[in-house]
Parts: structure tokens; C-alpha cells; sequence
């Protein structure tokens, strides 16, 4: 589908939305375990959404938090907020999805994370998204947002094609048809195909999901106009944990279903095992030397003139460095931890827990 027709498609989609007095159900499904630093504001940017508060309703599924978590999600209810709290007992990512799914009256299903700050048109423009194209499940581009420095190398790091490769809801250059999106708006009757979210899957769920969606002959959309904030990670360590996790799970992904959701994310893990091979193997030939060296250095010359061309545009010298650190950590990471879910391969019901 071309961008014009796309966009003489929303409009049509938007006409009949404020044509129509009976819009589909919305339910929000809002996992939380001691959000209480993030979930004032990621409720408040809720309260501002332009789809009408009788046909929406917000599931804060609280996995026995310790902070204030719940009392804050408790005065947005007194202010009428439309928040149902549910309790996760089970205190993982899937599990709090699937009890959302269950208590949830919606014909529509939008997952939210804490770290994000939905904008006052995103779930109508999902809802309109998912009704034009008919996809099972629709969702926008990441927008990374920096409140220093340290969260601005991040969010470039992740939003680049060095970084990320081809992952579409992240470089938000491409509409249509994708192998995943961010979260998203699921229809509800998608569940009944495709099953629920694996509660083995304690981060990234959505991934595993949309390759059973396509799986079953789904459809998984990207509408680029559609866009997510997410207050990103300022520390490295955070970012090698969470590249790690990612890591994790998408060789698990592999050993359950025998495939991946993109070729990309084998990327890493060959990289690495190229340095490993040509490093063991210039032990016993020192011509293998002269290749691992080649395949390094190709790297850094890479990794060197991203972060530089990224620091110049944002006019930020001091970036470089942060960049330039931040890249081999999502990619080591990510390459080490995939491969050592291959090597220790474990039980099937843990295959995908990180």
C-alpha cells in the first residue's frame, strides 16, 4: 500500500470513527511491578487520550508491588480515570498480560509499558490503523526520549541501523506488513487463534506473539504516523542487561520454534563467533591472524563513523564516546547471551525465560 493510499485510507478510517456513536471497546493493559517513579506519569499521558473515556478502559495489573505503585494507580481512579487494578501473583511480564487479556472487556487490546508516554491520539490511531488494514495486530515507531546525555546515546544507538539492523518499529522506515511492532493493538479475537501471551517470556512477549500471529496466517502492521515515547535507559550496564535478556530470548524463540522473527538477529551471534574462530584459529596459522584482525577493525571503522556522523548532527562532541561504547554492548550482549542459550539448551518450558 502506497503512503497516499494509506493516508486516504486513515481518513476514511477517522470519518467513520466520528461518524460512528458505537467505537469498538478499548482495553489498556498496563503490566507494573514498583513503577511508582514512572506510572504517575505514564497514567497522566492516559488521561489525555483523545479516544472517549465510555469506550476505554485501563488495566494496571500490579505483580505485588512494593512501592506505591498501586496507591497511585488508586487516585486516578478517584479522579475517574477508567483503571481497573488487577493483581499478578505470578509477578512476570506474560503472566500480567495474560490476566489483563482475561479481565479485559475490549474488543481491542493496547499493551502499554511504564516507560511509556502515550500520546493524546495514539490509541485512536491504532484503533482507526486496525480497522482500515484489517491486521491482527498494528503498531507505530519507538521514539526514543532523553532527558541527558546518557539516555540520547541510547536511544540513537537503538534507533540506528547499525545498532538494530532492519527492525522497522524501531527505524520507523517502512508501513506495512512487518514481522513485529512494539506492543501494539491486538484484536481480541486474535487470542482465540493464536492463544495467549507465554508466560515463560518474561521480557519482549510481543515478539514471540507476533510470530505466531503470522504463523497462523496473521497480519502484523506498522504505521510509521504512529509513534510510542519511551523513556529510555541511561546506563550501560542497564543496556547490556536488557540486550542480554533480548539475547536470551530470541534463541529461545529459535529452539521452541525453529525459526526467528527476523534473520537479524543471528547478526551478532555470527559476528562473535567469526573474532572466536579466526582468534583460536591464528594459534595454530598466523594468516587466520591477519583475518581476525580485518573482521575487527572493518567493525570499529563502522562503529567509529556512525558515532561520529550521529554526534556532528546532533552537534554533541561529548556523544561520541557514549555511542561509541554503546553499540559493541547491545551487540555483545546480545551475541553472547543467544549463543549461550544454544550451548545450555533448557527444558522446553524455559526456552524463552530470560
Amino acid at each position: 500500500m502506497s503512503n497516499q493510499q494509506g493516508g486516504a485510507g486513515t481518513v476514511r478510517a477517522r470519518s467513520t470513527l466520528d461518524a460512528t456513536s458505537a467505537l469498538p471497546m478499548v482495553s489498556v493493559i498496563l503490566p507494573a511491578r514498583n513503577e511508582g517513579t514512572r506510572i504517575r506519569s505514564c497514567l497522566s499521558a492516559l488521561a489525555a487520550s483523545t479516544y472517549p473515556a465510555d469506550r476505554l478502559e485501563i488495566l494496571v495489573v500490579d505483580g505485588e508491588s512494593e512501592d506505591n505503585t498501586v496507591e497511585i494507580a488508586q487516585e486516578f481512579q478517584r479522579k475517574g480515570l477508567p483503571v481497573r487494578i488487577l493483581t499478578n501473583r505470578q509477578r512476570n511480564y506474560g503472566a500480567a498480560l495474560n490476566r489483563g487479556i482475561e479481565s479485559a472487556r475490549g474488543e481491542m487490546i493496547v499493551l502499554v509499558d511504564g516507560r511509556n508516554r502515550c500520546p493524546p491520539d495514539y490509541i485512536r490511531k491504532c484503533v482507526e490503523t486496525s480497522l482500515e488494514t484489517g491486521a491482527d495486530n498494528v503498531g507505530g515507531v519507538i521514539l526514543h526520549v532523553a532527558e541527558n546525555p546518557a539516555q540520547l546515546a541510547v536511544g540513537l544507538a537503538m534507533s540506528h541501523p547499525f545498532g538494530v539492523g532492519n527492525a522497522h518499529f524501531r527505524l520507523g522506515n517502512r508501513r506495512g506488513d512487518v514481522a513485529s511492532v512494539y506492543l501494539g493493538c491486538l484484536r481480541r479475537s486474535v487470542f482465540d487463534r493464536v492463544g495467549l501471551f507465554d508466560e515463560g517470556v518474561d521480557i519482549s512477549p510481543d515478539s514471540e506473539m507476533n510470530l505466531r500471529i503470522r504463523r497462523a496466517g496473521g497480519r502484523v502492521y506498522l504505521d510509521p504516523s504512529i509513534k510510542m515515547p519511551y523513556y529510555t535507559r541511561n546506563r550501560l550496564r542497564d543496556l547490556w542487561r536488557l540486550y542480554r535478556r533480548y539475547g536470551i530470548t530470541r534463541a529461545g524463540t529459535l529452539l521452541k520454534y525453529g525459526r526467528l522473527t527476523a534473520l537479524r538477529q543471528l547478526v551478532p551471534a555470527t559476528f562473535i563467533c567469526g573474532l572466536a574462530f579466526l582468534g583460536a584459529a591464528s594459534l595454530w596459522n598466523h594468516v587466520f591472524l591477519w583475518g581476525f584482525l580485518a573482521l575487527l577493525g572493518i567493525y570499529l571503522v563502522i562503529n567509529i563513523s556512525v558515532c561520529a556522523r550521529l554526534s556532528w548532527a546532533k552537534r554533541a562532541p561529548g556523544l561520541f564516546g557514549r555511542l561509541f561504547l554503546a553499540f559493541p554492548c547491545m551487540h555483545f550482549a546480545f551475541g553472547l547471551a543467544f549463543l549461550s542459550r544454544l550451548a545450555r539448551r533448557p527444558r522446553s518450558k524455559a526456552f524463552l525465560r530470560a
